[in-house]
Protein backbone atom coordinates (compact mmCIF):
# COMPACT_ATOMS: atom_id res chain seq x y z
CA UNK A 1 0.00 0.00 0.00
CA UNK A 2 1.54 3.83 -1.17
CA UNK A 3 2.25 6.32 1.66
CA UNK A 4 -1.07 8.09 0.10
CA UNK A 5 -3.17 5.13 0.94
CA UNK A 6 -1.93 5.33 4.80
CA UNK A 7 -2.18 8.86 5.46
CA UNK A 8 -5.45 8.83 3.73
CA UNK A 9 -6.32 6.03 6.32
CA UNK A 10 -4.62 7.93 9.14
CA UNK A 11 -6.72 11.31 8.22
CA UNK A 12 -10.07 9.35 8.20
CA UNK A 13 -9.31 7.76 12.22
CA UNK A 14 -8.05 11.00 13.58
CA UNK A 15 -11.49 12.43 12.27
CA UNK A 16 -13.29 9.70 13.75
CA UNK A 17 -12.09 10.74 16.61
CA UNK A 18 -12.53 14.25 16.74
CA UNK A 19 -16.17 13.86 15.75
CA UNK A 20 -16.46 11.06 18.66
CA UNK A 21 -14.93 13.31 21.82
CA UNK A 22 -18.65 14.99 21.51
CA UNK A 23 -19.45 11.29 23.05
CA UNK A 24 -16.79 10.59 25.32
CA UNK A 25 -16.48 8.67 27.65
CA UNK A 26 -17.27 5.55 25.56
CA UNK A 27 -15.79 2.17 26.20
CA UNK A 28 -12.23 1.62 24.51
CA UNK A 29 -11.92 5.23 23.67
CA UNK A 30 -8.16 5.59 24.82
CA UNK A 31 -7.88 2.64 21.95
CA UNK A 32 -9.63 5.14 19.37
CA UNK A 33 -7.68 7.98 20.06
CA UNK A 34 -4.27 6.07 20.01
CA UNK A 35 -5.05 4.47 16.57
CA UNK A 36 -4.09 6.90 13.81
CA UNK A 37 -0.78 6.69 15.30
CA UNK A 38 -1.15 3.24 15.30
CA UNK A 39 -1.80 3.94 11.43
CA UNK A 40 1.52 6.01 11.27
CA UNK A 41 3.50 2.92 12.51
CA UNK A 42 2.30 0.89 9.56
CA UNK A 43 3.21 3.78 7.03
CA UNK A 44 6.51 3.91 8.53
CA UNK A 45 6.76 -0.17 8.56
CA UNK A 46 6.28 -0.10 4.92
CA UNK A 47 7.96 3.02 3.89
CA UNK A 48 11.35 4.27 5.86
CA UNK A 49 14.86 3.11 5.41
CA UNK A 50 17.83 4.17 7.80
CA UNK A 51 15.39 5.92 10.58
CA UNK A 52 12.59 3.35 10.68
CA UNK A 53 13.55 2.18 14.39
CA UNK A 54 13.78 5.66 15.72
CA UNK A 55 10.52 7.29 14.38
CA UNK A 56 8.47 3.85 15.09
CA UNK A 57 10.13 4.03 18.79
CA UNK A 58 9.09 7.63 18.96
CA UNK A 59 5.54 6.65 17.50
CA UNK A 60 4.69 3.76 20.46
CA UNK A 61 5.88 6.58 23.13
CA UNK A 62 3.19 8.92 21.59
CA UNK A 63 0.73 6.40 21.30
CA UNK A 64 0.99 5.06 25.07
CA UNK A 65 0.77 8.71 25.71
CA UNK A 66 -2.17 8.89 24.36
CA UNK A 67 -3.64 6.47 26.52
CA UNK A 68 -2.06 6.98 29.31
CA UNK A 69 -4.11 10.96 29.05
CA UNK A 70 -7.02 8.97 28.14
CA UNK A 71 -7.36 6.50 31.23
CA UNK A 72 -9.40 7.49 34.26
CA UNK A 73 -6.55 5.90 36.34
CA UNK A 74 -4.28 7.85 39.19
CA UNK A 75 -1.44 10.14 37.75
CA UNK A 76 -2.70 10.10 34.23
CA UNK A 77 -1.25 13.41 33.29
CA UNK A 78 2.49 12.67 34.81
CA UNK A 79 2.76 9.19 33.23
CA UNK A 80 1.02 10.64 29.59
CA UNK A 81 4.03 13.65 30.02
CA UNK A 82 6.62 11.16 30.79
CA UNK A 83 5.93 9.14 27.29
CA UNK A 84 5.30 12.45 25.11
CA UNK A 85 8.98 13.45 26.51
CA UNK A 86 10.31 9.79 25.71
CA UNK A 87 8.34 10.47 22.44
CA UNK A 88 10.44 13.80 21.66
CA UNK A 89 13.74 12.57 22.81
CA UNK A 90 13.20 10.09 20.05
CA UNK A 91 12.75 12.46 17.24
CA UNK A 92 14.84 15.01 18.17
CA UNK A 93 17.71 11.92 17.85
CA UNK A 94 16.28 10.90 15.07
CA UNK A 95 16.37 14.30 13.34
CA UNK A 96 19.92 15.18 14.73
CA UNK A 97 21.18 12.36 12.42
CA UNK A 98 19.94 14.64 9.50
CA UNK A 99 20.99 17.75 10.61
CA UNK A 100 22.18 20.25 7.03
CA UNK A 101 22.80 24.07 8.18
CA UNK A 102 21.55 26.75 6.16
CA UNK A 103 21.23 30.48 6.97
CA UNK A 104 17.37 30.65 6.80
CA UNK A 105 17.01 28.53 9.22
CA UNK A 106 18.30 30.60 11.87
CA UNK A 107 14.60 32.32 11.39
CA UNK A 108 12.57 29.26 12.68
CA UNK A 109 15.15 28.58 15.36
CA UNK A 110 14.48 32.05 16.47
CA UNK A 111 10.89 31.42 16.76
CA UNK A 112 11.33 28.25 18.74
CA UNK A 113 13.46 30.40 21.12
CA UNK A 114 10.83 33.11 21.13
CA UNK A 115 7.57 30.14 22.00
CA UNK A 116 10.06 29.00 24.77
CA UNK A 117 9.92 31.91 26.52
CA UNK A 118 6.32 33.46 25.96
CA UNK A 119 5.19 30.30 27.09
CA UNK A 120 8.02 29.84 30.23
CA UNK A 121 6.65 33.63 30.96
CA UNK A 122 2.80 32.64 31.40
CA UNK A 123 3.02 29.12 32.94
CA UNK A 124 5.82 30.06 35.51
CA UNK A 125 3.43 31.10 38.53
CA UNK A 126 0.72 28.68 37.65
CA UNK A 127 2.97 24.98 37.69
CA UNK A 128 3.45 25.20 41.42
CA UNK A 129 4.27 21.11 42.09
CA UNK A 130 4.08 20.49 38.17
CA UNK A 131 6.94 23.11 37.50
CA UNK A 132 9.89 20.53 37.24
CA UNK A 133 8.24 17.72 34.74
CA UNK A 134 6.49 20.67 32.77
CA UNK A 135 9.79 22.47 31.94
CA UNK A 136 11.80 19.01 31.38
CA UNK A 137 9.38 18.69 28.50
CA UNK A 138 9.30 22.26 27.72
CA UNK A 139 13.03 21.65 27.15
CA UNK A 140 12.66 18.72 25.13
CA UNK A 141 9.94 19.39 22.48
CA UNK A 142 11.79 22.59 22.00
CA UNK A 143 14.82 20.37 21.38
CA UNK A 144 12.96 18.57 18.90
CA UNK A 145 11.73 21.38 17.40
CA UNK A 146 15.15 22.69 16.83
CA UNK A 147 16.86 19.11 15.25
CA UNK A 148 13.53 19.40 13.40
CA UNK A 149 14.30 22.49 11.88
CA UNK A 150 18.23 21.46 11.57
CA UNK A 151 16.98 18.63 9.67
CA UNK A 152 14.88 19.89 6.95
CA UNK A 153 15.78 19.42 3.41
CA UNK A 154 12.63 18.68 1.08
CA UNK A 155 9.65 20.82 1.50
CA UNK A 156 7.92 22.06 4.66
CA UNK A 157 6.99 18.53 6.45
CA UNK A 158 9.33 18.99 9.64
CA UNK A 159 8.35 23.01 9.95
CA UNK A 160 4.83 22.30 9.74
CA UNK A 161 5.24 19.15 12.47
CA UNK A 162 7.31 20.84 14.86
CA UNK A 163 5.25 24.04 14.92
CA UNK A 164 1.90 22.15 15.29
CA UNK A 165 3.26 19.96 18.39
CA UNK A 166 4.56 23.46 20.02
CA UNK A 167 0.77 25.14 18.91
CA UNK A 168 -0.86 21.60 20.28
CA UNK A 169 1.20 21.23 23.45
CA UNK A 170 0.63 24.89 23.98
CA UNK A 171 -2.90 24.61 23.75
CA UNK A 172 -3.27 21.49 26.17
CA UNK A 173 -0.77 23.71 28.56
CA UNK A 174 -2.87 26.82 28.70
CA UNK A 175 -6.26 24.80 29.13
CA UNK A 176 -4.81 22.91 32.19
CA UNK A 177 -2.91 25.30 34.28
CA UNK A 178 -3.92 29.09 32.86
CA UNK A 179 -7.51 29.06 31.61
CA UNK A 180 -9.41 26.33 30.21
CA UNK A 181 -11.09 27.34 26.91
CA UNK A 182 -14.04 25.96 24.95
CA UNK A 183 -13.35 23.26 22.05
CA UNK A 184 -10.33 22.42 23.54
CA UNK A 185 -9.83 18.97 23.30
CA UNK A 186 -10.39 19.80 19.22
CA UNK A 187 -7.91 22.11 18.70
CA UNK A 188 -5.28 20.13 20.76
CA UNK A 189 -6.09 16.79 18.72
CA UNK A 190 -6.61 18.06 15.64
CA UNK A 191 -3.14 20.03 16.09
CA UNK A 192 -1.26 16.82 17.40
CA UNK A 193 -2.62 14.42 14.91
CA UNK A 194 -1.46 17.08 12.09
CA UNK A 195 2.22 17.23 14.09
CA UNK A 196 2.56 13.58 13.95
CA UNK A 197 1.41 13.07 10.36
CA UNK A 198 3.80 16.25 8.99
CA UNK A 199 6.83 15.02 11.38
CA UNK A 200 6.24 10.95 9.86
CA UNK A 201 6.23 11.96 6.56
CA UNK A 202 8.85 14.68 6.71
CA UNK A 203 11.05 12.30 7.89
CA UNK A 204 10.01 9.47 5.48
CA UNK A 205 11.54 12.47 2.80
CA UNK A 206 14.95 13.15 5.03
CA UNK A 207 16.35 9.57 5.16
CA UNK A 208 16.46 8.91 1.13
CA UNK A 209 17.75 12.30 0.68
CA UNK A 210 21.10 11.99 3.28
CA UNK A 211 21.23 8.00 1.82
CA UNK A 212 21.83 9.81 -2.03
CA UNK A 213 24.10 12.40 -0.78
CA UNK A 214 26.06 9.89 1.31
CA UNK A 215 26.59 8.26 -2.05
CA UNK A 216 27.06 10.92 -4.05
CA UNK A 217 30.27 11.14 -6.04
CA UNK A 218 32.41 14.04 -4.66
Amino acid sequence: MRSTHWNLIFAGSSLFYLFSLAYRPYPMDFLFKALPILWLMLLVLRNATSNKYLLLLALAFSATGDIFLALPIKHSFELGLGAFLLAQLTYATNFWRFRHWQPWKLWPLLAVLLFAVLMLWQLLPKLDAMRLPVLAYMLVICSMATMAVLANRFGHWLLFGAASFLVSDALLAWNLFIQPFPFSAYAVMLTYYLAQLCLVNGALKIAPMADEGRHAPR
